[in-house]
């Protein structure tokens, strides 16, 4: 039996694949803790898990995005910097003190964090002795590469096009402030510069656990080795609610169209659930699902061909689903197309474009371009992909390529893999690794 602490940031998309993780790292007989807010201590607790809680500071706070008549690119951009302070800088400080205080009061054989965990970055670069650390990409691959465009931006790569010089403008001049707040909150917590462009951290942990497939992730190069593609991990079974009375409805032989806006940016419900039951209310060839996600944002008239719900069990909605409407949820969208469903995304914070991107981009949906999608371009969006068949088979490929994977064994694997012993700081090859990453980054 191991012991193993894992750590998410208190976001509801990154701690429920983390909760599954660790749910199933116990039913092999584990010893594990899990690292996150408050709010989730009970469904901690129903895994069998033993919780570990982060203070307020730790937690990362929602961002309105800046409307106006700005590029795309721009907006973005800002919107990602604004992220950028208020959910990955902002935290840092008080989740490497409770990562650290966990990791000292008990001694684990590994620690798995959330990509988005930033007080992982201190805990790897500190000099002090620790175990194997695993980063779990509950996000897409943030990783630069010659061969993407910079993370964020939601643009699709071009085939042939190096992107190096790209992402060196990004990384020294649009955020070179924001790098240089990341060593400052380095410096006072006594610990190296980063060496890395600070959407680059993962690199510096042990392996990376990237719970999505390679035909869903963009082929890189120069991809590092200790990246391994899990497949998508499904969420826990005992968070999913009954499923509702109306049940029935679903099997009349209608087309069922889901539309969502998650558990996070679900606010204004005025930006994607409103503008989808305007343009698909009153249709008799379709039914509309509208789940809120425990909003309780008004959410105006219902038409008589759609149902809204609070929670939705996925693992039963989505066999009679064939189009899914959302603002790109990474675990939702990756069980949409798990079950071969073609998506529409529409979203414009955190990762949703590079989520929305990569739908596009591998055939299995639409990206929208906008977090407020106008009603029609949702009607004709909709009538696309039930007219198209490209659309479903890139979806049901991707199906495929998920059926193929077993993301619990694999995160077993890796972890048995791993040395038991904790390693002292800085060794050999870790060394050679930063330095060869600094080397990279100067040239």
């Amino acid at each position: 039996m191991a012991r193993y602490l894992l750590a998410a940031s208190p976001i509801p998309g990154h701690v429920t694949p983390m909760i599954a993780v660790a749910a199933d790292l116990r039913r092999r007989g584990h010893e594990i803790a899990l690292l996150t807010g408050a709010a989730f201590r009970p469904a901690v607790v129903r895994a069998g898990v033993r919780p570990l809680l982060l203070p307020a500071a730790a937690h990362p706070r929602p961002i309105t995005p800046r409307r106006g008549p700005l590029p795309d690119v721009v907006r973005r951009w800002r919107t990602g910097r604004a992220e950028l302070l208020s959910g990955f800088l902002a935290p840092l400080t008080s989740q490497y003190a409770a990562l650290a205080t966990a990791s000292k009061r008990d001694r684990y054989d590994a620690v798995l964090v959330d990509v988005m965990y930033t007080g992982a970055i201190p805990f790897l670069l500190s000099e002090r002795p620790r175990p194997p650390v695993l980063a779990c990409g509950v996000v897409p691959l943030m990783l630069s590469s010659a061969d993407t465009p910079p993370f964020g931006i939601g643009w699709r790569p071009r085939a042939g096009r190096d992107y190096t010089t790209m992402n060196r403008f990004v990384h020294d001049v649009l955020f070179r402030a924001d790098q240089a707040r990341l060593d400052a909150a380095l410096r006072e917590l006594a610990v190296a510069r980063a060496p890395v462009f600070f959407l680059d951290w993962p690199v510096l942990a042990d392996r990376i656990l990237q719970f999505t497939v390679p035909g869903f992730e963009y082929p890189r190069r120069d991809l590092p080795s200790s990246v391994v593609f899990t497949g998508p991990v499904p969420p826990p079974a005992d968070t999913e609610p009954a499923s509702p009375d109306r049940w029935d409805v679903l099997d009349r032989g209608r087309t069922v169209v889901l539309v969502t806006q998650g558990t996070w940016d679900n606010a204004d419900l005025g930006q994607l659930i409103r503008p989808t039951l305007s343009a698909l209310g009153g249709r008799d060839d379709l039914v509309v699902v509208a789940t809120t996600g425990g909003s309780s944002a008004p959410i105006g008239p219902v038409p008589a061909n759609a149902m809204v719900l609070d929670y939705v069990p996925y693992s039963r909605l989505l066999p009679h689903v064939d189009v899914m409407i959302t603002n790109g949820g990474y675990g939702g969208v990756q069980q949409a197309l798990g079950h071969g469903i073609p998506v529409i995304v529409a979203g414009d914070t955190a990762d949703k474009p590079e989520i929305a991107a990569r739908a596009a981009h591998f055939g299995a949906g639409i990206d929208l371009g906008t977090a407020r999608p106008r009603p029609d371009r949702i009607a004709a969006a909709v009538d696309r992909l039930l007219s198209a068949d490209a659309y479903r088979a890139g979806a049901r490929r991707l199906a495929a390529d998920m059926a193929n994977h077993t993301p619990f064994e694999t995160i077993a694997q890796v972890l048995a893999s791993l040395p038991r012993p904790p390693r002292a700081r800085p060794s050999a090859g870790h060394g050679h690794r930063v330095r060869s990453i600094r080397e990279r980054r100067r040239r």
